[in-house]
């Protein structure tokens, strides 16, 4: 089964900046595929749209079937919430037919 981590980390030698990588695993049938992510704020009424990662850099699908995407950006990106920030990935591959949710990373960004 396709599924997608998402993974925010304070960015080393970087203040005030974090590190958003989503791995991908499962994807066996979209190997070579194209890979992008829509990195969202998760709020009651309205998600937020805050950033991508992968669109316009081409990322792939590798042949066992998985991918990782990075990027580092300031916590003010992250920042959607004034008060607890939850951040997930909505991934896109080539083909695949849906969009895959990751996991909900929850801090004070």
């Amino acid at each position: 089964m396709a599924s997608a981590t998402l993974f925010i980390s304070r960015a080393e030698d970087q203040p005030g900046r974090y590190l958003v990588v989503v791995n991908g695993e499962g994807f066996h049938n979209s190997v070579g595929a194209e890979v992008a992510a829509r990195i969202r704020g998760d709020d009651p009424v309205f998600d937020d749209s805050l950033f991508g990662i992968g669109v316009g850099i081409p990322n792939h699908v590798l042949p066992d079937g998985s991918f990782s995407l990075s990027t580092v950006v300031p916590g003010s990106q992250l920042n959607e919430d004034w008060r607890q920030d939850e951040i997930y990935a909505l991934v896109d591959v080539e083909g695949f037919g849906r969009s895959v949710r990751s996991n909900t990373v929850k801090g004070h960004f």
